[in-house]
C-alpha cells in the first residue's frame, strides 16, 4: 500500500504513462561543444562517518582517547558546543548557534569489564605519549581473584569485522606502575567466542613502550569487539590502541577500507575533491582541519572535529589523500579553510588583515604537494616516501562561502596562489545554491565557480534546459555538489533518473560546465547525518545506490563532443494530472482562512459555511472552526485541515487567508492522496520571504519549483485573496489577484547525443521517466551506421525501487546488442530506465 501511494504521488509529478511516442533527431553534422573530460569526479567529506568508520581502515573507534575533547576555540555547557561568542561572517552579529556534544563518557566506545575483581579506569592527562595528543586511559586494578577478568573493551565501529583466516595489524603503547602480569589482547565474537589473542607477558614499563603483533583470526564475526585483559593488579596505561587489516586498498599501510575504496576507484573519476564540505570550514576557526596535522606518524596527528558531530583521527590525511588521487589516476583538489568557520552554523571569522598566516599556510601545502623535492615542504613529501609531485590540479578557497566579503577574500587568496602556481585552477564557492551575482561582481578573477545543487524530486525534469540559460564569461563552472535528496527517501530509482536527467543537462552544456560530483559520497547507516547518499555501508557490508550505477554507466559513455539533438516527446493535455483533495496548513504560524470555495467549469462545488468542523479533518496543531473561519493557532510543521472524502481535478480553489502570528505563512495542499503525500503552495516560505510550489512524498517534503521572492513580506492580520487555477498539466497560483508562480507537470523524456571519435561511435543517451514502455523513433541524420548496435541499460520495475545489503546489484547496467540500426529506426526503451544506445558509424 505504501509503494502505490508513493508511486500515485509520482503520477503527480511526471505521470505513469507516455501520452504518445516521442521522436529523438540526432544530426551528426553539426558538432556542438567538446565534452570535459573532466566531467566526472568525487567529492569526499567527513560525513556520516564516510571516512572514520568507513573508507579509512582502522578497526578501532577512539584509538587515542581524544574523542570527548572538546574542540578547539569552544567550550562546553550543558552538553553543548558553545563557539567563540564573536560576530557571524554573514549576519554581523553573534549568533546564538550551538551544537549537541555527543559524547557520554570521557572514552566513547571504550567500557571496562570486571568480574571477580576490583578496577576503574579514568583519562589521564600526565606524561603524554606526545604532546599532541595529551589524553590516555589509566586502568587501575585493586584486585583480581583467581578466576576474575579485568578488560577494557572497544566495541569498534558499531562492531569489528572479522573474517577467518585474515589478519590484524595491532600496535599499541602502555606504560605500567606496581603492574608485573601479563596484557592479552583479543578479538572476541558477540557469542564470547575468542577469534584471536596474542598475550603479551610480564609487562612492566615505566616510560611509554611500543608493541606490535599481528593477529590472525580463526573464525569470522561481523560484529566482534576487541579487548585488552589483565592478569594482575597495578595501574597500566594506555595509548594508541589501533588495529588495522592487513589487507587494505593498494595493500598500503595505513589504507582505505578495500570494498569502499574500490566503489570509488570504479567511478573512474577525473578528481578528487577533499575534504569539505562544511567539514573544512569547522565550527569555529581553530577547530577547522589543517594539512600539516594530519601529516607525520599517526599516533602524533591530534585529530579533527567534524561539525556532523564526532572526530577523526585525521588517518585519512593530507598526504593519504593525494596518494589516494595519484592510486586512481584522479587529479587532486584541495579545499582549504579561509578563515571562516560554517556560515550555516557559527560563521565565526579571522578579519582579513589577519589573513597572511592562512595565506603562508596554503602556499606551504601547495608545495608539500607538488614542490620540488628540494624545495622545504617538497623535501617533507619526499621524506615521507613520495619524491615525486602529487596530481594537485585544483585548489578550492573556503566552502559555500558568498557575498561581497568572501570575493574580496577570494581575491587576496586567488592573486598570492597564481602568482607562485599559474599551473593550478583556483575555485570560487557560490553559496549553497546557485551562482551568486555578488559573489561574481566582487572577484576580479576566477578560474572555476563551484556551484552546489541538491534537488528535490520533479526538479530537474522541471528545469532540463537550466543551465542552457547561463551566461558564458571567462570562466568555467564546477557543480561541486549535486543530488536529487528530496522524496526519494534515503534514495531510489526516482532518485537515479532525476540525477541522470540532470547529469544530461551538465552534459549538453559541457562548454561552461566542466567538472561536477555528486554528494554526500558515503553513509555509515550507524550515523546518517545527511538523507541521501551515493554508498551506503556499515561495518561489514557496503553497497551502491542505483544512482552510483548511472553516473558510473553515463561517465564511462561520455561523446568526445555533443551533437544537435532535439526531442518532441509530447504530454497529455486531455488528462488531469493533479486529481485529489484539497487543505490548509501553516508552519511555525498561526492563521485563519475563510471563504473557502471550489469552482468547476464555472459552478461552485464546494462553499465554506457554518459547521465546516463537520465536514473537514484535522490534523496536528490546534484548529478551531467557527461561523465561515478555520483558525490554526499552533507552532510546528503543517498542522493540516482537509475535505473529508472529496477529490477534484480541473477547478479553481478561492480562499481568504490572515496570518496572526509565527514566522512563515500560508500553506495550501492540493492533489492530495492522503495525509503523507501531496502538493502544496507554499506562500512565505524562509521565514516569510519566497513563494514556491513543494512536493509532500511519504511525509518528506521538498522544493519543486524556483523560489519567487515575495515583493513584500506577508504583513500580519491583513486578509489575503489566494487563487489556485488547477490545469490539466500546471498550476497557477495568485494572490491578491496577480499571478505570483506556476507549477508545470515535469516532462518525462529526455535525450542527449554526441560522437565518441575515439571509437568513432554516435552514443545517445536517454532517460524514461515513465512506467510504460517508450517506443520511440530515431532519426540520425548525416550519418551512416552499421546495422548493430550496443545498448547499456539501467533501469527497474518501480520507482520506488533500490539497491541493499541483501541484493547489493540488482539493479545495475545491462549491456544488450541492437539489430536493425539504421538513419531511421525505432528503439524500444524500458519503462523507469536510463539507457545509452552506442551506434557505430561506417567508416
Amino acid at each position: 500500500m505504501k509503494r502505490m501511494l508513493s508511486s500515485l504521488l509520482l503520477v503527480l509529478l511526471w505521470g505513469l504513462c507516455p501520452a504518445q511516442s516521442p521522436t529523438i533527431v540526432v544530426e551528426a553534422d553539426q558538432p556542438g561543444a567538446k565534452v570535459s573530460p573532466d566531467l566526472h569526479g568525487i567529492f569526499f567529506e567527513e560525513i556520516s562517518h564516510g571516512g572514520e568508520g568507513g573508507l579509512y581502515a582502522e578497526l578501532i573507534q577512539n584509538r587515542g582517547f581524544e574523542e570527548s575533547r572538546v574542540p578547539e576555540g569552544c567550550t562546553l555547557d550543558s552538553g553543548f558546543i558553545i563557539p567563540p561568542q564573536t560576530p557571524h561572517y554573514g549576519a554581523g552579529r553573534v549568533v546564538d548557534w550551538k551544537m549537541p556534544f555527543e559524547p557520554k563518557t570521557d572514552y566513547p566506545a571504550w567500557s571496562l569489564q570486571a568480574q571477580g575483581a576490583e578496577a576503574t579506569m579514568a583519562l589521564d592527562l600526565t606524561h603524554p605519549l606526545h604532546k599532541e595528543t595529551p589524553r590516555s586511559l589509566r586502568v587501575e586494578i585493586a584486585r583480581i581473584g583467581e578466576a576474575g577478568k579485568v578488560a577494557v573493551i572497544n566495541e569498534g565501529f558499531w562492531g569489528i569485522k572479522v573474517e577467518e583466516g585474515a589478519t590484524y595489524e595491532l600496535t599499541l603503547y602502555n606504560r605500567t606502575r606496581n603492574y608485573k602480569g601479563n596484557i592479552t589482547a583479543r578479538l572476541v565474537g558477540r557469542d564470547g567466542k575468542i577469534l584471536s589473542e596474542k598475550v603479551f607477558e610480564k609487562i612492566n614499563a615505566l616510560n611509554w613502550t611500543k608493541f606490535t603483533t599481528t593477529l590472525s583470526a580463526k573464525a569470522s564475526d561481523e560484529k566482534a569487539t576487541f579487548q585488552l585483559s589483565f592478569s594482575a593488579t597495578g595501574t597500566v596505561w594506555l595509548e594508541f590502541v589501533s588495529l588495522f587489516p592487513t589487507k587494505t586498498f593498494k595493500n598500503r599501510k595505513n589504507g582505505l577500507r578495500p570494498d569502499l575504496a574500490q566503489y570509488l576507484a570504479d567511478l573512474k573519476p577525473a578528481f578528487v575533491r577533499w575534504p569539505g564540505g562544511c567539514f573544512v570550514e569547522g565550527i569555529s576557526t581553530q577547530s577547522a582541519p589543517n594539512w600539516r596535522r594530519s601529516l607525520g606518524p599517526v599516533e602524533q596527528r591530534s585529530g579533527t572535529y567534524s561539525p556532523w558531530g564526532y572526530w577523526s583521527s585525521d588517518g585519512l590525511g593530507y598526504h593519504e589523500f593525494l596518494q589516494f588521487c595519484e592510486d586512481i589516476d584522479a587529479k587532486a583538489m584541495y579545499v582549504f579553510n579561509c578563515g571562516i568557520a560554517c556560515e550555516m552554523r557559527s560563521g565565526v571569522y579571522v578579519d582579513d588583515k589577519d589573513v597572511g598566516p592562512i595565506l603562508t599556510d596554503v602556499l606551504n601545502a601547495i608545495e608539500y604537494a607538488i614542490g620540488p623535492k628540494e624545495s622545504t615542504w617538497g623535501s617533507l613529501r619526499a621524506r615521507n616516501g613520495h619524491p615525486e609531485p602529487f596530481p594537485l590540479h585544483y585548489v578550492e578557497v573556503g566552502n559555500e562561502q558568498v557575498g561581497e566579503p568572501y570575493g574580496k577574500r577570494f581575491n587576496i587568496f586567488y592573486e598570492a596562489i597564481n602568482a607562485k602556481y599559474p599551473e593550478l585552477e583556483i575555485v570560487a564557492a557560490m553559496g549553497i545554491a546557485h551562482l551568486s551575482k555578488p559573489t561574481i561582481a566582487s572577484i576580479r578573477k576566477m578560474d572555476l565557480a563551484d556551484e552546489h545543487a541538491y534537488k528535490a524530486a520533479g526538479w530537474a525534469m522541471a528545469y532540463p534546459d537550466w543551465y542552457d540559460q547561463y551566461e558564458r564569461k571567462d570562466w568555467k563552472l564546477y557543480v561541486g555538489e549535486y543530488a536529487c535528496n528530496g522524496g526519494v527517501g534515503s534514495g531510489n530509482m526516482t532518485a537515479a533518473l532525476n540525477d541522470a536527467t540532470f547529469i544530461l543537462g551538465l552534459e549538453r552544456n559541457s562548454d561552461l560546465i566542466t567538472m561536477s560530483s555528486y554528494a554526500p559520497l558515503l553513509e555509515n547507516i550507524n550515523d546518517t547525518d545527511w538523507p541521501v547518499n551515493l554508498i551506503r555501508f556499515d561495518q561489514a557490508r557496503s553497497f551502491a545506490r542505483i544512482s552510483y550505477y548511472a553516473i558510473q554507466m553515463l561517465n564511462e559513455n561520455k561523446a568526445s563532443f555533443n551533437l544537435t539533438t532535439k526531442v518532441d516527446a509530447p504530454v497529455d493535455n486531455d488528462t488531469p494530472s493533479f486529481r485529489g483533495n484539497i487543505g490548509l496548513s501553516t508552519w511555525d504560524t498561526q492563521a485563519e482562512y475563510k471563504d473557502i470555495e471550489v469552482i468547476k467549469d464555472g459552478k461552485t462545488i464546494y462553499k465554506g459555511a457554518p459547521g465546516m468542523d463537520q465536514v473537514w479533518n484535522f490534523e496536528g496543531g490546534q484548529w478551531s472552526a467557527r461561523d465561515n473561519v478555520l483558525a490554526q493557532t499552533q507552532d510546528g510543521a503543517w498542522p493540516l485541515a482537509t475535505l473529508k472524502d472529496q477529490s477534484f481535478d480541473r477547478y479553481i480553489l478561492k480562499v481568504k487567508a490572515k496570518k496572526t502570528g509565527g514566522t512563515n505563512a500560508f500553506m495550501i495542499p492540493f492533489a492530495l492522496r492522503d495525509n503523507q503525500n501531496y502538493l502544496r503552495a507554499h506562500i512565505g516560505a524562509w521565514v516569510n520571504k519566497i513563494a514556491a510550489f513543494e512536493s509532500v512524498t511519504k511525509g518528506a517534503d521538498a522544493i519543486v519549483t524556483q523560489p519567487v521572492r515575495l515583493e513584500n513580506a506577508i504583513e500580519l492580520n491583513r486578509w489575503y485573496t489566494i487563487e489556485l487555477h488547477v490545469n490539466n498539466n500546471t498550476v497557477e497560483c495568485f494572490l491578491d489577484g496577480k499571478l505570483l508562480m506556476t507549477y508545470t507537470k515535469p516532462k518525462d523524456f529526455f535525450s542527449i547525443a554526441g560522437r565518441d571519435e575515439k571509437t568513432n561511435e554516435i552514443v545517445v543517451k536517454v532517460v524514461n521517466a515513465t512506467g510504460g514502455k517508450r517506443n520511440v523513433l530515431l532519426k540520425i541524420n548525416k550519418a551512416q551506421l552499421e546495422n548493430t548496435g550496443k545498448a547499456i541499460t539501467l533501469s527497474s520495475g518501480s520507482p520506488e525501487d533500490e539497491n541493499s545489503f541483501a541484493q547489493p546489484r540488482q539493479f545495475i547496467p545491462q549491456e544488450t546488442m541492437v539489430n536493425g540500426v539504421a538513419s531511421n529506426f525505432e528503439y524500444e526503451f524500458q519503462p523507469w530506465s536510463i539507457t545509452v544506445l552506442r551506434l557505430k558509424e561506417k567508416r
